[in-house]
């Protein structure tokens, strides 16, 4: 791969991550801001965080991420750590989004209460992708015209399928960016250049 292509993949890869960090810290702000606004803070971290941490995750975790940004460019942290560190985050949002939407079942297990009847039900993968993804792009599309809608939601897919796109790329720079052939985090796998 020549140096032109991978300054690219860099670039776009650098703005995906922004984005995905920005989305995160946007909706724990979003919720955060509500709890202050609406004098229920206390009343959150004493009976809801367990139950709803994802605000309190979200924000850290972006900022984190733009800190390691941001550290990668100035080149305290070498590009095959920065890489690594990058496919660990955005397999940590992946890991915890089909978490929370199927074994976590939207927190209930994190507390051991029922959580409230509805219609919904997880049903493994495929079904979380169908009722997580698909459905609410279908519903998004559907609601553009009138108006309604959860941007939410929307943050939620566009963050999701950027996520697994940014393991990609990274996975691709790992593997031929000449300058992430030195340093990085011994994990025992690699996803070594060729030989030249």
């Amino acid at each position: 791969m020549n140096a032109r292509t991978v300054r690219g993949l860099q670039f776009a890869t650098i703005q995906l991550v922004g984005i995905v960090a920005v989305i995160h810290i946007v909706v724990g702000v979003e919720v955060l801001v509500s709890l202050v606004a609406n004098g229920l803070v206390g009343q959150y971290l004493g009976e809801y965080a367990v139950q709803r941490p994802r605000p309190l995750l979200f924000v850290p975790s972006g900022l984190a991420i733009l800190a390691g940004l941001v550290l990668a460019g100035r080149g305290t942290v070498d590009r095959r750590t920065a890489y690594q560190l990058g496919i660990l985050a955005m397999g940590a949002y992946l890991l915890g989004w089909l978490g929370w939407h199927t074994v976590l079942n939207h927190g209930f297990a994190l507390t051991g209460e029922a959580p409230p009847t509805s219609s919904h039900d997880a049903g493994g993968i495929v079904a979380v992708v169908l009722t997580h993804i698909i459905d609410p792009v279908a519903e998004t599309f559907r609601s553009a015209a009138s108006g309604q809608g959860s941007v939410r939601t929307l943050f939620g897919i566009v963050a999701v399928a950027l996520e697994l796109l940014v393991v990609g790329l990274l996975a691709v720079l790992l593997r031929y960016d000449p300058g992430a052939q030195e340093g990085g985090i011994n994990f025992g796998l690699t996803l070594s250049p060729p030989d030249r």
